[in-house]
């Protein structure tokens, strides 16, 4: 797609006042996109030719930070309180009618125009790219042509317009969060979609010196930004208070850069081949280092606890599940725990189905009986009702800074897991008996962790921060 300019609409009045009387406030920014945009359209996997920038999906991400900002304040309530917060919220955003109430109108306008060098980028997403951890999903399959994304450098303006008081001034800091930590599109907790402000002036009034806690309490006046002591019993609501931070420490002018270093921190985790900052000889990395292009052994408990649980699809109805080569490690044992379910569901799994050649002119074989397939891991409500999603509580991405500058950063949001709910592993469309596991479980009870930052921490949030700080990556904010 070439690159596309649509001109401001045609000037006109604005209105003073809202439907009902109060007087509105007005604000107009021209932001730009530092990271690329994949998807936000009304079709999957197609880039729209109008409405590039859609008021509905930016409604939804300010919906969305309005909740992590001001949500604490009715969690602690229970069911009354969760009524009462989607009575503000529908209030303030607008929504159905419900509970006896007709359909309510938006208090916050938004207005998209001058929309400038939207250029579309057809190509393949190489597993060798350090994007391609966030840009998985638009990578070309056997049964689906690759995603076009928007190439970073696209250019809006956004005007919102909101009851003056308390409804414009919430409207604000929840699109200053969205700035700080959001973006435009899917896949906007691993970055992609990342706006900015391009003039420096509002840069200066809208955005910290650094990601240092200060900073960011100085913006979010009033609202108990990354307060863990004053969290309360944690929810299944994302919130911002509560929340923490880990920084790198270090801006970089470079959007790209930063966010493929933040980046890399959750790739490097979950499939890393290093071993920096282990606590003895005897620890291991993430993942063992693999042959050529091919991948090493993971050293992280689901695979092996899958061999132990699946069947080959179509294999015998008994004996080994798994090639002898393959046979799970003793220190991963039968009980089921999946510690990666809480960077987010679902998890798919793919298994390596033909055996590694000694030679380079060997015949190409398929291990026999072969590796499992068709497994993912899913979660189950109190009723075993199963789901497929829940979304992750941690984001990466490059912070953008007073001075136009980035720093890497880590966010994981303060939330529960839902309420007597479990992570199960899924086979040919069921649920595999004896697999049920709570969310947060590092090891089952007998297992002796591999991968050492799974040895010493009660949770996955700890694990993932203690292994930031202990390898010298980033620090807390």
């Amino acid at each position: 797609m070439t690159a596309l300019k649509l001109p401001a609409p045609p000037e006109g009045a604005r209105p003073s006042r809202s439907s009902r009387g109060a007087r509105l406030q007005s604000l107009t920014l021209e932001l730009k996109t530092v990271t690329p945009i994949l998807g936000g359209g009304p079709v999957t996997r197609r880039l729209p030719e109008v409405d590039i920038i859609r008021v509905p999906t930016l409604r939804g991400h300010l919906r969305f930070w309005w909740r992590a900002l001001y949500g604490h304040a009715f969690t602690a309530e229970g069911e009354p309180g969760r009524q009462e917060l989607a009575r503000r919220e529908r209030e303030l955003w607008g929504g159905m009618g419900q509970g006896g109430e007709g359909a309510r109108r938006s208090q916050v306008e938004l207005r998209v125009f001058g929309i400038d060098n939207a250029q579309g980028d057809p190509l393949n997403v190489e597993l060798g790219d350090p994007r391609s951890y966030a840009l998985w999903p638009a990578r070309k399959t056997q049964t689906q042509d690759v995603a076009p994304r928007w190439k970073p450098g696209l250019r809006f303006c956004l005007e919102l317009l909101a009851p003056e008081g308390d409804a414009f001034q919430q409207a604000c800091q929840a699109l200053r969060a969205w700035l700080l930590f959001g973006g435009y599109g899917s896949r906007t907790r691993r970055g992609c979609g990342s706006v900015v402000l391009v003039s420096p002036e509002k840069c200066r009034e809208w955005l910290p010196g650094s990601a240092a806690r200060d900073e960011l309490r100085r913006l979010f006046v009033g609202v108990p930004l990354l307060e863990s002591g004053q969290a309360g019993p944690p929810c299944d609501l994302p919130l911002l208070r509560g929340a923490r931070l880990y920084r790198s420490g270090v801006s970089e002018s470079n959007p790209d850069g930063a966010w493929q270093k933040a980046l890399g921190w959750l790739r490097e985790f979950r499939q890393g081949t290093s071993v920096s900052g282990q606590r003895s000889r005897e620890s291991l990395p993430a993942r063992n280092p693999g042959e050529g292009k091919r991948a090493g052994r993971s050293n992280w408990p689901e695979a092996d606890k899958i061999r132990h649980h699946a069947r080959a699809r179509g294999g015998p109805a008994r004996g080994p599940a798994f090639p002898s080569e393959h046979a799970p490690r003793p220190q991963h044992t039968r009980e089921p725990a999946w510690p990666r379910a809480g960077f987010g569901l679902p998890i798919v799994f793919h298994f390596q189905q033909e055996v590694r050649k000694k030679k380079p002119d060997a015949p190409r074989q398929n291990y026999t009986p072969a590796e499992p397939e068709g497994v993912e891991l899913q979660w189950e409500d109190a009723s075993r009702e199963r789901h497929d999603r829940l979304a992750s509580p941690l984001i990466v991405k490059a912070l953008p800074l007073a001075d136009g500058r980035f720093e890497p950063i880590a966010l994981w949001f303060e939330r529960g897991y839902p309420e007597d709910g479990g992570v199960v592993m899924v086979q040919g469309g069921r649920t595999v008996p004896g697999t049920r596991a709570d969310f947060d479980v590092l090891s089952a009870r007998e297992d002796a962790p591999l991968f050492w930052p799974l040895r010493r921490e009660r949770g996955l949030r700890d694990a993932f921060f203690g292994w930031l700080k202990d390898t010298g990556k980033a620090r807390e904010a």
